[in-house]
Formats: structure tokens, sequence, C-alpha cells
């Protein structure tokens, strides 16, 4: 199927590898200048849809042997999926909006203008001034394509049409926050996905050295298999921040889903799992702010350090008949749970390595007034 429109690549995010990052300037440097501009929107593009993907340049070509490409093969996020579609632009003719060959061959067979001014309207007015048209363009295709998996959706059995019909009248999930996609794409499907981008409150999340709260995200995957689609698996998703700041948390497991059970009632309740976790992760977090403070408190004049952000560590230099050594606090992430790491360290004495005596005190006592009421 071939269609004009205008493409859009979105460049990876700042976290990405540098050789990823390296990888998409050299694609760009291949790229027809008419239309880099377009691509590098695209690609600048930091997540799109449910999730928090991007689009990635997967490989580019020229429409007529030249050594500049103006064909190009994207790899868009998608219901937990990367849909391939190919944008085909002609140097020659550079103001002409790109035909688009997309990997469904079920999707816009047999496209009408109406349709595709109504549903597409950056491509029925496709600017090429415009370096934002092949990103409009795309975007507007991707939730075309959404309203196309939907009515698959709906021509399958009672179960997963009842599902979606549940999951988007749910006054607290949003239809916007919802993909969904039928497996294996243009035959006869044998998976449906469900891609739920949970709205959960992260900014009381504790501050961290690398975590930003605007980048959270949580999102619930559930796959529906066999004959009457009532095998229901979940998977649940977090950003590349959440799993930093889940890291040393006790592990979040997710309930199965029950035999005639709805997401609808499903989705509240890892909502609160989820929840709960941020309630644990704030009270330790001033636990051991409390614990730092106090400290700071009864020993200011023998500080040499501490943690100022997330209050994990802690060194106080102390004196005892004349004789000075060093003792350093680690607090756990789930302190006052689990109870402190103290290491006596001398400022004399040294090992035959070079460094400093130590010993661990293990046997540090839990002091409740550090616990949250």
């Amino acid at each position: 199927m071939v269609l004009y429109v205008s493409l859009v690549i979105v460049r990876r995010k700042i976290f990405r590898a540098d050789n990823m990052f390296n990888q998409q300037h050299l694609f760009l440097n291949s790229i027809d200048t008419y239309f880099e501009p377009l691509l590098n929107r695209v690609l600048s593009k930091d997540k799109l849809g449910v999730g928090w993907g991007i689009i990635e340049l997967d490989s580019i070509s020229s429409s007529c042997g030249k050594k500049k490409g103006d064909c190009f093969k994207l790899s868009i996020p998608y219901a937990g999926e990367n849909l391939l579609w190919n944008v085909l632009f002609d140097s020659e003719y550079p103001e002409l909006g790109p035909d688009f060959i997309f990997g469904d061959e079920t999707f816009l067979m047999d496209p009408d203008i109406e349709s595709l001014s109504t549903h597409v309207p950056s491509l029925a007015n496709w600017d090429y001034k415009n370096d934002n048209a092949l990103l409009k363009v795309i975007i507007e295709l991707l939730s075309y394509y959404k309203e196309h998996q939907v009515q698959l959706l709906k021509r399958q059995a009672e179960r997963l049409n009842l599902e979606y019909s549940m999951l988007i009248h749910d006054m607290q999930i949003s239809p916007k926050d919802i993909e969904v996609i039928l497996l294996p794409v243009g035959t006869k499907p044998i998976e449906a996905r469900f891609s739920i981008r949970l709205d959960i409150d992260f900014s009381q999340l504790p501050p961290t050295r690398t975590n930003q709260s605007q980048n959270n995200a949580a999102m619930l995957l559930v796959t529906f298999r066999g004959q009457d689609w009532n095998c229901v698996i979940p998977n649940l998703y977090l950003s590349k921040s959440l799993e930093e700041t889940f890291s040393e948390a006790a592990s979040l497991h997710i309930p199965p889903i029950l035999p005639n059970s709805y997401l609808t009632a499903y989705i509240p309740k890892v909502k609160k799992l989820i929840t709960d976790k941020i309630n644990t992760i704030i009270q330790c977090y001033e636990s051991r702010k409390n614990f730092v403070s106090a400290l700071l408190l009864l020993q200011r004049d023998c500080i040499i350090e501490y943690d100022a952000v997330e209050f994990y560590d802690l060194t106080l230099l102390l004196e005892h008949r004349d004789f000075y050594f060093l003792v350093h606090f680690h607090l756990p992430q789930t302190f006052p749970k689990d109870k402190p790491i103290i290491k006596l360290q001398s400022v004399y004495h040294m090992t035959a390595h070079e460094n400093e005596v130590s010993k661990f005190k293990e046997n540090s006592t839990k002091n409740n007034r550090f616990c949250n009421k």
C-alpha cells in the first residue's frame, strides 16, 4: 500500500548509548538536505504514544541512485511492538509529500481522499517548508492505525470487545492512554495486546542523583491468547528512571488476573501496589533524613562528609583518649526496617596494602525513633 504523507523522525533520548546516538547522526548525514530537517524533527521526538519509546531510523536508500538518500525505513513504537514503515520521498520533486508503505497490509488498503483528509489532515495540507510536517503526519497516521486496530478487535470474540469497551468507558482511564494490536498483523490473529499507561502521581518520590520525576512512567502490557482469549498474561513495565528508583527496594510482583476478572477491576490493584511502594520509599527516605539530621545536630563538630541528597552515608571523626578514628554510617534503602552498617576506621594504622585498618560493626541496634509513625 502506498500513501502520500510527510515523515518525521525522532532523535534518540539523551540517555541512549553514545554509539547509537552517533549512528543516528551518521544516518542523517546520508539524507538529502531537503529532507534532513524533517527527519531530524522525527528523531528528536522524546517519546511517542502510551509508552516511552522513540522513533528509530532503520535504514536509508535513494530512489534515483544518488549518494544522498530520499527514502528511509522507520521503527515506530506502538502497543509494545515496533511498526516498520517505509517513507518514500523524491529528491527531484522535494516539494511533494512522501509515499508510505506499511508493514500491515490490512491498513489503508484502498484509502479514499475524504477519509485521508479527515484522519490525516497534515497530509492533505502538506507543507514542505514546515520542519514538523512529517512528524505531524506520523502522529496522525499512528492515531488512524489505532482506530484500525480497534475495528479489527471488535470483529473478534466478545471478551476482547468487552474488555476494550469497559476500559474506554472507565472514568479513571483515558482512551489516549490505551493502545491495542492484534498479532501477527495482516493475518488471522492468535494474540491481542492491550498497552495501558497507568495514571500515577510520581512527583512525591524523593530526589535522587539521576531520577527526574517528569520522566517517570509505568505501563501495563496485557496479552490475551487462547481460543476464547481467556488466557490473560499481564506484565508491568517501568521507565528507566523508575527502575533505578525501585532497584534496591523489594521487587514489584503484580498479581495474576483471575478467571472471569476484567481489566477495569485489575488495574486499580496494580496502581495501589505501585502507590504503596512509592509511599514506602518516601517513608524510608524520611527515616534516613531524620537519622542523618540527628547526627548532624549531636555531632556537628565531627562531621567529615554526608550524603545531602539521598541520605545514605555519613562519616564522623571522633576522638577517645587522644585516639582519633572515623565512623562510617551506611543506611540501606529500606532503613529502618534493615539496620545500618557501621564501620570503624583507624586514622593511624595501615595494612600491608596501605589501607586504613577498619572494622565493621554488624550488631547495631534498631532505634524506633527513626521509624515514621
